[in-house]
C-alpha cells in the first residue's frame, strides 16, 4: 500500500491575507506536504496471519504515520482525500486522523465543505471517508499557522471469504492528501 502526497500551491493572494509575508520580497507559493513512512509493506502473508475483526472481515494490521504540512506563511490548513479508499478488489480502508498541532499546540479536526467552510463538530479525531476535506480547528473556528502535524491510522479491511484464495493474490491501494487553497 502506497500513500502518495502532492506539494500545494500557495495563493498569490496571500500578501492581502496574511500579515506575516513581508512586503517587496518575491511570493514563496510552496507548501510541503510529507508523511513520514511513504510505502507501507504488509509483505507476504497467508490467511491465518491476518487478524480478524468484527464483521466477518480481516486485516494484515493497522500502521501509524505522522502527516506533516510546512508553508512558509500562516495561514488556514484545508486538506483534502483524493483516494477511494479500496483496497484490493474488493477490500477498503479505514482512515482515522488524530493528535493534530498547529505550529506546536494542539489542536481539534473538522471536516470541511471543499470550498472550505466547516462542515462538521470539531474533534481530537476524525475518521475519513472518500472525498473528505477536513481542516485544523481552533475554538471552532479554522485555524491558521504554518506548520500542521498529524497521525494517521490506516487499517486494511479484506472480507474473510476473499482471503481463501489458492494462488498469490496482491492488495493494494494508493492513498492521497491534497493540501487546499
Amino acid at each position: 500500500m502506497a500513500l502518495t502526497s502532492f506539494s500545494a500551491g500557495a495563493v498569490s493572494a496571500w500578501q492581502d491575507m496574511n500579515p506575516d509575508m513581508p512586503s517587496g520580497l518575491p511570493v514563496d507559493s510552496r507548501c510541503t506536504l510529507s508523511v513520514s513512512t511513504p510505502v507501507i509493506d504488509y509483505g507476504n502473508q497467508s490467511r491465518w496471519q491476518l487478524q480478524d475483526t468484527t464483521g466477518g472481515q480481516v486485516t494484515p494490521g493497522k500502521r501509524t504515520l505522522m502527516l506533516s504540512v510546512v508553508c512558509p506563511y500562516t495561514q488556514p490548513l484545508k486538506l483534502a482525500l483524493r483516494s477511494d479508499l479500496r483496497y484490493g478488489a474488493r477490500g477498503n480502508i479505514n482512515v482515522s486522523l488524530s493528535e493534530a498541532q498547529l505550529d506546536g499546540q494542539s489542536v481539534q479536526l473538522a471536516s470541511t465543505t471543499p470550498e472550505g467552510v466547516l462542515n462538521g463538530v470539531p474533534a481530537n479525531s476524525l475518521r475519513l471517508q472518500p472525498g473528505s476535506h477536513f481542516a485544523a480547528v481552533q475554538n471552532g473556528r479554522l485555524a491558521r499557522g504554518k506548520s500542521l502535524t498529524l497521525r494517521i491510522e490506516i487499517e486494511p479491511l479484506l472480507a474473510e471469504r476473499d482471503t481463501r484464495v489458492s494462488a498469490h493474490q496482491s492488495n493494494e491501494a494508493t492513498l492521497t492528501m491534497e493540501l487546499m487553497k
